[in-house]
């Protein structure tokens, strides 16, 4: 520790009373400093305190007992001038410790208790007297999905500590440290889709430079209802220039069969394949035709790209809230975007819904299908964005940069050809969970049946069966009867970006999952049953047990004219979704029947 020792000698003619008390005062202290020091170094020599910490401690000490004995004597007191020499002195002696009201509360309290409370830095609360299995707690509470809040997690954590005998937090420790930890939790706790919106970091896409450079395809549910509540779906296909919808289809749902007519439908209006298709990860995706048809467009120069990033095809993917909002809404039979929206004003009323009831009945699947090419007109021709042209104007406004497509390469596209193993001496298609079935008359089972063909077919009436290695034709059967998703934009720096990007997001999702494991593994050190206890808590009651062990409410069960005995259990689950421990492995390799090491 460094000493300020100037300006204790004193110039003639300048002499000044309080500057004479400072300047005696400071020699005080330095010499308390230096020599009392060493009879309080035992006090601050301990195991855990570096020496060095030690010794400025045990200085502290002298320094504030010396003060205060001045301050006590009364040579200084809280009501004169002499205070202030005091303090300047100090000052000098030990710097940037306290401010001059902090000092003359240090006075009287060191005069009172002593200089050690004063000395050692007692700040921290009580967070060494909550161990981690109280940070697992809260960390399970607050991965539920019901979102609790701090003060019933709170309650929550009171109760465990009482039953383990754990040193209770106070509801501020929880509030302060449920928002630390709330970014660890937001996946489990708010949904996938409103962690992935609201708080993963998004690349910034631009779309492509001309028509034809990208197509974005998706599905979408039209929000009008048929009897039985039932809904179709609109797969639609956006150039990724303009805007404009080239293509689309309409059917129960949105199945192998619905997606390749909506390409199909969008070549045809076209007369192109663009350069790239960008999808998201369907199970289209698993089925042959799919496979077929990728390999017959990327012989044609199309790439298809499956993104699970919704904001790389983000174009399509914000089309379908203007579709709904804008222009499917003042239709008649609008019934709302569904449940999961987002959006405040995507419900429709109950009394609206009760109206469509008493207007007869909802809409048959023609009246939909209707509405659904007025509504993608209306889209197409509308003006949008801050150009002030239409998606039609635009995507005509440049030169399509697609790949041309004739009438005969469109048939061999679409045209689909599948490769499957006659069973059985019959053909399954099973397409949207529907099983298409065709049965082999007696000369082709002779020939085929347990052999593996290949298969086109232009709808599900009739399939034509070929040779699948030489594509020869061997005839035509009938369906069995029962009696009743811009690569032309992209730069190795553009992949760089989205590379990188890709990977930060990893990185993210890693270290959330990684904290969770670390926090539930010091959890387990402490109390390896303790560490799991908020399982419990947040598994819901049986309350039938209660009522089967007889008393109050289960006469009023009774009353009711309920039979306790036939009343099935209620099904119960632990609502807690965060990572365990590292307990599985540990315990393998403690077994007696895992492999051991040879000892020489």
């Amino acid at each position: 520790m460094q000493y300020c020792q100037n300006n204790t000698g004193f110039s003639r003619g300048s002499f000044s009373p309080s500057r004479y008390r400072a300047d005696a005062f400071t020699m005080c202290l330095y010499d308390a400093a230096v020599y009392d020091s060493t009879k309080y170094l035992d006090t601050y020599s301990v195991p855990s305190v570096p020496r060095n910490k030690a010794i400025e401690r045990a200085q502290m000490h002298a320094v504030l007992t010396k003060a205060a004995e001045i301050y006590r004597d009364g040579v200084v007191n809280n009501y004169c001038g002499s205070l202030g020499a005091l303090y300047e002195a100090f000052k000098t002696v030990m710097p940037e410790k306290y401010c001059y009201h902090r000092f003359s509360r240090a006075m009287r309290e060191v005069s009172e208790n002593g200089a050690e409370g004063m000395v050692t830095d007692r700040r921290g609360g009580n967070n060494n007297k909550i161990n981690d299995v109280v940070r697992k707690w809260l960390l399970d509470a607050m991965s539920s999905g019901k979102k609790y809040g701090p003060t019933q997690i709170h309650r929550f954590i009171t109760e465990l500590c009482g039953q383990y005998g754990y040193h209770t937090p106070s509801l501020s420790w929880v509030k302060t440290n449920f928002y630390k930890y709330l970014p660890m939790v937001a996946k489990n706790r708010n949904g996938n889709d409103e962690w992935t919106y609201s708080d993963l970091p998004y690349a910034g896409i631009a779309r492509a430079s001309a028509p034809g450079g990208q197509w974005q395809v998706d599905g979408w549910r039209l929000p009008f209802y048929m009897d039985g509540y039932r809904t179709l779906m609109i797969f639609t296909v956006m150039d990724a220039h303009s805007g404009k919808i080239v293509g689309y289809n309409v059917d129960l749902s949105e199945n192998t069969e619905s997606i390749l007519k909506g390409i199909e439908h969008a070549v045809t209006t076209t007369g192109t394949l663009p350069q790239e298709i960008v999808s998201d990860n369907h199970s289209f995706h698993k089925t042959m035709e799919a496979a077929h048809f990728k390999e017959a467009i990327e012989k044609s120069g199309c790439t298809w790209t499956v993104t699970s990033n919704p904001r790389h095809k983000g174009m399509i993917e914000r089309s379908f809230g203007t579709f709904g909002e804008r222009f499917c809404k003042p239709m008649y039979g609008y019934v709302g975007e569904g449940i999961r929206t987002r959006r405040r004003n995507g419900r429709t009323s109950q009394e609206m819904m009760d109206k469509y009831h008493r207007a007869g009945a909802f809409l048959t699947a023609d009246q939909i299908k209707m509405i659904a090419i007025e509504v993608v007109n209306q889209y197409n021709s509308t003006v949008a964005g801050n150009d002030g042209i239409s998606p039609v104007e635009r995507y005509e406004a440049r030169q399509n940069i697609g790949l041309p497509v004739d009438e005969m390469e469109r048939m061999r596209l679409f045209v689909r050809k599948g490769e499957y193993t006659v069973r059985k001496g019959q053909i399954n298609i099973s397409r949207g969970g529907v099983i298409y079935e065709y049965q082999l008359d007696k000369d082709m089972f002779v020939g085929l049946n347990n052999k593996k063909v290949a298969v086109r077919y232009v709808d599900y009436d009739c399939i034509y069966v070929f040779d699948a290695k030489t594509d020869a034709p061997f005839g035509c059967v009938k369906r069995k009867q029962y009696a009743h998703g811009a690569i032309c934009d992209q730069t190795d720096e553009d992949i760089k970006i989205l590379n990188q990007h890709k990977g930060r997001l990893n990185g993210i999702k890693s270290a959330f999952k990684r904290r969770q494991i670390e926090i539930a593994e010091r959890a387990e050190a402490v109390d390896p049953e303790a560490a799991y206890a908020m399982n419990a808590k947040l598994t819901p009651k049986n309350i039938l047990e209660e009522f089967r062990a007889g008393g109050m409410k289960a006469h009023e069960a009774e009353r009711l004219g309920v039979n306790i005995s036939e009343v099935p259990d209620i099904p119960v689950f632990s609502e807690v979704t965060t990572c365990r421990g590292d307990n599985g492995q540990t315990k393998r390799r403690k077994s007696h029947l895992s492999p051991q090491k040879s000892i020489k």
